[in-house]
């Protein structure tokens, strides 16, 4: 069992999302979007006590509305099926149920709280034949629904619950009469065993879930891995033992003394109230075992201290490492599923201990005898693998009196669709370990791109920027992001809009290929295959963007595409002379050969005379969308 996909209404930024998850969710977006929201909603929909949510929980003050938490779970066992009987039938796929907080107050975890109107009546019905007739009039009346025949009242049960778990968007909030408390509350009754939701917050101690609780990290690993049986009972011998010693010991050291005082009370006592008389003897020992327990301490060289007198970044290694171990002994041996959800897991690690935990959290995830889920909100380029970019939630936030959220996803189908007559969809797999993985990772959490072919436009233009005042163009959100090539500017841009990232893209005509080629004595034949290459680049890029096709476009600055006749080199030592001399400068002074390296041009363009060409200057209004 793994969660296919949320949908969060009410809950503090969250006014309605819908979230489609997979074996890795990796929430990415600006600050204050709601990433780590997702996360608390799931935790207090899988762990959350009960009225632990109050009316400042609701999203912008709309007390009077349910704060509702919907999870649909897929990727059901025959455990998982066992256990939710009637509500995993066969032929159902997906498990959904819910959780709500009234505004009075109350809530429940119910897979009851929705249904489909239509079936309401059917399911108030009071034996099978009625049932059986209802069901069989609304097939009759409403064929659109493609329910199937249905013979016996079970069967009409069955076939109501395999159609509304297959059609949750239909449903709406069930009668009270049909509405049960399916789960209880932390994570008790039918869920215990099959889902472990372990929320890791950016604030959490490690000092504290070092500590041997039920409900720490430590705790839950020595929960499954080790065996305290057999050690309970030896010390509940033990102590049964001393009991009965103790109690020998006050029986044989208090009993003389107690009889005597017994009889001197009972002559008192019985002029008082005759034929009543009372005892006084050693009261029975109670001893109680105490459970079990373990601590954990560092050994820092030879000094032996406690956790918390460690640094942040110790600290957070060790919750990364009882994390790993949770996950690795215990969702196995458990025969259930363990959701690590965790918010900026790169705080305070060290940029290799980063990579390390995102590729271990990876290789866990994908690991189907794991039986791990995985989820994270980040900052972080190092959890962000672009080359799994279907993975990436991107969340964005409008303005307004009640902003709202919305969620992006750029699956792999919604690329290859956007890509169709552009990029035939068998070389976008080809394409993506070149392009993706290698260039688009910092990308995706910038404001705004601009797609350029090579390493030394994006310094040209980064130079530009840098030139009004250094790193301008980084403080408004805009990433240049170097495509490889004029061929991988239609898949970047693909990946990038799909996630709600705006994008603009200048390549080059290369109408000078000819001169150039000529002047280094190329064959005709060679030179015509070049110019069917460049003239076939550009049509695909022209025809992408939804722009004339031609084979060499000239210069010019469209609404979400920009070209050079040539390249940039050429137009800058016709449009910009000064640049030209800046570049013969720093070849001087430094003995470096400035060609294609990009600091080199970067510098060149920030110190330049003169005025930068009109042309280059639209083109960052465009990318930066001023």
């Amino acid at each position: 069992m793994k969660i296919k996909s949320v949908r969060i209404k009410n809950f503090r930024t969250l006014k309605d999302v819908s979230i489609l998850f997979d074996s890795i969710t990796t929430f990415i977006g600006p600050n204050g979007v709601g990433k780590s929201t997702v996360l608390r909603a799931l935790d207090w929909y899988f762990n959350g006590k009960p009225c632990s949510l109050t009316e400042k929980d609701c999203a912008f003050g709309a007390t009077d509305e349910d704060i509702e938490v919907q999870v649909t779970f897929d990727n059901l066992s025959e455990k998982d099926r066992d256990a939710l009987g009637k509500y995993a039938p066969d032929g159902v796929d997906t498990f959904t149920a819910w959780r709500c907080r009234t505004p009075d107050g109350s809530d429940v975890i119910s897979a009851n709280a929705k249904s489909f109107p239509d079936f309401n009546a059917i399911k108030e019905a009071n034996n099978a034949t009625a049932k059986k007739e209802l069901y069989a009039t609304l097939r009759l009346n409403h064929p659109e629904l493609e329910l199937p025949a249905a013979n016996t009242g079970t069967a009409v049960e069955q076939a109501m619950t395999t159609w509304e778990a297959s059609h949750t968007d239909k449903l709406v909030d069930a009668p009270e009469a049909l509405q049960t408390n399916f789960f209880g509350f932390n994570s008790s009754g039918k869920m215990s065993g099959l889902f472990d939701f372990v929320l890791v917050t950016a604030d959490l101690r490690a000092s504290e879930e070092s500590m041997d609780g039920k409900s720490s990290i430590i705790g839950r690993i020595l929960e499954r891995s080790v065996d305290r049986t057999a050690a309970d009972e030896a010390i509940a011998e033990i102590v049964e033992e001393s009991r009965a010693k103790q109690q020998k010991v006050y029986d044989e050291k208090f009993k003389a003394q107690l009889d005597a005082m017994t009889t001197q009370l009972n002559a008192v006592v019985t002029s008082y109230t005759p034929g009543r008389a009372v005892t006084v003897s050693p009261a029975e020992v109670e001893l109680k075992a105490a459970r079990t327990t373990f601590q954990v301490t560092v050994l820092d060289g030879a000094t032996e201290t406690d956790v918390e007198r460690q640094g942040h970044g110790f600290q957070r290694t060790l919750l990364i490492s009882a994390l790993q171990l949770l996950a690795e002994t215990g969702a196995a041996s458990a025969d259930g599923v363990i959701c690590l959800a965790i918010e900026e897991p790169e705080l305070y690690q060290h940029p290799i201990q980063a990579q390390t935990f995102a590729k271990v959290l990876r290789f866990l995830a994908e690991d189907a005898n794991k039986r791990i889920q995985v989820t994270y909100a980040t900052h972080s380029p190092y959890f962000l693998e672009a080359r799994h970019f279907e993975q990436v939630r991107r969340l964005t936030r409008s303005t307004g009196e009640t902003p709202v959220v919305t969620v992006h996803l750029a699956s792999v189908a919604d690329v290859k669709t956007k890509l169709d007559g552009t990029v035939d969809a068998d070389q976008v797999g080809r394409q993506l370990d070149r392009l993706v993985t290698e260039r688009l990772s910092v990308a995706l959490f910038a404001t705004r791109v601009l797609l350029v072919e090579g390493d030394t436009e994006a310094a040209v233009f980064y130079g530009i920027g840098d030139r009004d005042a250094i790193g301008r163009l980084e403080s408004v959100g805009l990433s240049i992001v170097p495509a490889g090539g004029k061929g991988g500017i239609p898949l970047a841009d693909a990946i990038l809009t799909c996630l709600g990232i705006p994008t603009y893209a200048l390549f080059d005509g290369d109408s000078g290929f000819e001169a150039r080629a000529t002047l280094a004595d190329k064959e005709k034949a060679d030179i015509d295959k070049e110019r069917n290459k460049y003239s076939t680049e550009n049509r695909r890029l022209l025809k992408y963007f939804g722009e004339k096709e031609v084979d060499f476009p000239p210069e010019q600055v469209g609404e979400h595409v920009a070209s050079l006749s040539d390249h940039l080199e050429s137009y800058l030592e016709t449009e910009w002379a000064e640049w030209t001399t800046s570049c013969a400068e720093i070849e001087a002074a430094a003995g470096i050969q400035l060609k294609k390296n990009q600091y080199a041009y970067r510098a060149a363009t920030l110190d330049a005379k003169g005025t930068v060409p009109e042309m280059l200057n639209q083109i960052l209004i465009k990318a930066v969308g001023e």
